[in-house]
């Protein structure tokens, strides 16, 4: 389907862009419309393959990732302060630069494992590993909560996606377990930053050490 193929790449693009902005609210913007599209590509393999459980699936992932969690995060930023950047270790360019070699993975690793037998892995499996690498590369990388709860969701979305093209969705029960999961862990992050930020008038996760007795 080319319109799976196209949606494919714009949910690459989105992730790799995450690497470059930062302004955090327009990290939340790009979240959010990162879960939008991968929640159409479930709807539209539910369509390909007659999958009913995908149709859930799809829709709460609109439902909670592309509105719910950036809401929250949104929520948050705005109680800290809306002039927030993004804080990491390495620069924008080193992070594009990691983030295609991270893609470049992504493919290296896919081409070795025998797809055959899938409909859709071999397409679209190297861009869901990317994206779970890079997730984890955004939680390794920066120093702010937010944006480290924003990999998580990224590093979800790359699980959801593997489970997506591979054999079209894992058991209905463990999608809403983990979609539970990183839901709760999204708010304790929010919960997180608003605290640091009134106890150190910053949401830098290095002002934790300073709690060590």
């Amino acid at each position: 389907m080319v319109l799976l193929q196209a949606l494919s790449v714009v949910l690459m693009m989105s992730t790799l862009a995450l690497l470059w902005i930062k302004p955090i609210g327009t990290a939340i913007k790009i979240l959010s419309a990162q879960s939008l599209i991968l929640g159409l590509m479930a709807i539209l393999i539910a369509v390909r393959t007659a999958t009913p459980d995908l149709y859930i699936m799809g829709g709460l992932t609109i439902l909670m990732k592309a509105i719910g969690i950036p809401w929250i995060l949104w929520c948050t930023l705005r109680k800290v302060g809306m002039k927030r950047e993004t804080e990491k270790l390495v620069g924008r360019e080193l992070s594009i630069l990691c983030g295609g070699a991270l893609l470049a993975i992504g493919y290296i690793v896919t081409a070795r494992l025998h797809l055959s037998a899938l409909n859709l892995g071999r397409e679209y499996l190297p861009i869901s590993i990317s994206m779970l690498l890079i997730g984890l590369f955004i939680m390794m990388t920066h120093q702010k909560a937010i944006m480290q709860g924003i990999g998580l969701v990224v590093m979800e979305n790359g699980l959801f996606m593997v489970a997506l093209v591979t054999t079209y969705g894992m058991p209905f029960l463990v999608d809403i377990g983990v979609f539970l999961d990183v839901f709760v862990a999204v708010i304790l992050i929010s919960m997180l930053t608003y605290r640091i930020d009134k106890t150190f008038q910053s949401t830098h996760t290095e002002n934790l050490r300073r709690l060590r007795g």
